[in-house]
Order: structure tokens, then sequence, then C-alpha cells
């Protein structure tokens, strides 16, 4: 798989923020705003997808960009993950998972 980025997952337990994955990925992300009739809204999205079969990554986790080890920082910047899905099909090559973040 083709890497372009490095990303930290982090997950929130309580009022605990602890990094839960970081490593390589495929990162393609898209910037945005929505203009609603009650004002705008950030509308930011990212595909993020993590050559790593074996990461313990779920929906509700924080995704940021880059090596970051502090979690109040990534809490309050990072994308939160909606989807998560694991392929393992096909070659060592052709396995990931792919994420997708708002």
């Amino acid at each position: 798989m083709i890497c372009n980025a490095l990303c930290t997952v982090f997950r929130i337990d309580g009022d605990d923020i602890h990094p839960v994955w970081q490593g390589e990925c495929m990162w393609q992300e898209v910037f945005g705003i929505e203009v609603k009739k009650y004002g705008a809204e950030n509308a930011d999205k990212a595909a993020v997808f993590i050559p790593d079969i074996n990461a313990d990554i779920c929906e509700g986790d924080i995704v940021i960009r880059g090596e970051c080890s502090d979690g109040e920082y990534a809490a309050r910047n990072g994308l939160k993950i909606m989807s998560a899905a694991r392929n393992d099909f096909g070659s060592e090559d052709m396995r990931h998972i792919e994420l997708g973040a708002r």
C-alpha cells in the first residue's frame, strides 16, 4: 500500500485519552464548509487507509494526521472515526483497515 502520511489514533475512556495506534497510512482529506439556514458548519472529512490489519481501531476513536502524543490536542483538533472496515482479503499487500472520519 502506498502511504503518504503518518497518523495517530486515540481512544477516549471517560477522562482518559490514550494513543491506540500510530504509523504510516494513506490519508485522503476533503476540506469543506456547509452553509445552512442557521449558519456555516465545518464539513471536513477524511478517508484513512491503514496497512496494519491487526490495529485495535474502532468507531468513536479520534484520528489526527501526524505524530501526536498530546491526547487533549488530538481530542480538540482530530477527526472522529465514524466507520472502520477491516479488509482482510487478497495478498498481504492488499489488506488494510479503511477509516471514515469526520
